[in-house]
């Protein structure tokens, strides 16, 4: 544990989802590939759908609608809904389809096992604090079924900007009537999570338990933490 700004105790916790609490990677990665196969086979030319022209779509529906970089779900229902569209569905079709996609990626991309020690970890400060989940993602605390260890959890959208923009984290402190000042963040991000919180005035801890490494840090969070166990010494 490492400090790098004063410090001082919170009354208010926020929780990135993806990489702080688990290992987030296997499962992106797997739910990635099932549904671009998916659709590919279904419903394209019948091979898995290259990351080539997946990106190429994502690029041409963010030149049209910037602000769907904020919702990864919308952002990625209107790239299978063009798609099916370029396959020849009709609008009514790509539509429907392009919805059931999406239930089906959420669902696979859910199948998260979060630690038991995470788990335990999360069930303890809920007993002192409001713990609010903030994600620029699209995992379902609910699928996975660890929903019960949150107050809240509060999803980039359209007119919930993503972080680093501090509207997440003021919004969870208007939630529980705090000022920002005593909301204390949890994220493994530098870009995202950190520098979010420290824009909104929130106060920072960096969880570096998962892909993270601190030897280059450009932008310094209050501390440091290198396994989600280490909250417990710092705030309890």
């Amino acid at each position: 544990m490492i400090f790098y700004r004063d410090w001082h105790t919170p009354r208010v916790l926020t929780l990135d989802l993806d990489d702080t609490l688990y290992d987030n990677g296997p499962v992106i990665d797997y739910a990635e590939d099932y549904i671009k196969t998916r659709i590919g086979v279904e419903y394209l030319d019948g091979n898995r759908l290259s990351n080539e022209v997946y990106s190429s779509v994502r690029q041409e529906m963010l030149s049209v609608c910037p602000e769907l970089e904020y919702d990864v779900s919308m952002l990625r229902y209107f790239i299978f809904k063009e798609l099916l569209l370029r396959a020849g569905k009709s609008s009514d079709d790509s539509g429907a389809i392009a919805e059931d996609l999406m239930h089906d990626f959420i669902k696979v991309r859910s199948r998260i096992n979060v630690p038991r020690e995470t788990l335990d970890v999360l069930y303890r400060l809920k007993q002192r604090y409001p713990l609010i989940g903030l994600t620029n993602g699209n995992s379902s605390p609910k699928l996975a079924r660890y929903e019960d260890c949150f107050d809240e959890v509060i999803l980039a959208a359209v007119n919930m900007p993503s972080k680093p923009n501090p509207a997440m984290f003021l919004y969870a402190a208007m939630y529980v009537g705090v000022d920002i000042s005593e909301v204390c963040h949890i994220g493994d991000n530098e870009n995202t999570d950190v520098l979010g919180a420290i824009k909104a005035g929130a106060m920072s801890v960096r969880q570096t338990q998962y892909h993270c490494d601190n030897s280059e840090l450009r932008i310094l969070p209050h501390v440091c933490i290198n396994n989600i166990a280490e909250l417990t010494d710092l705030l309890l």
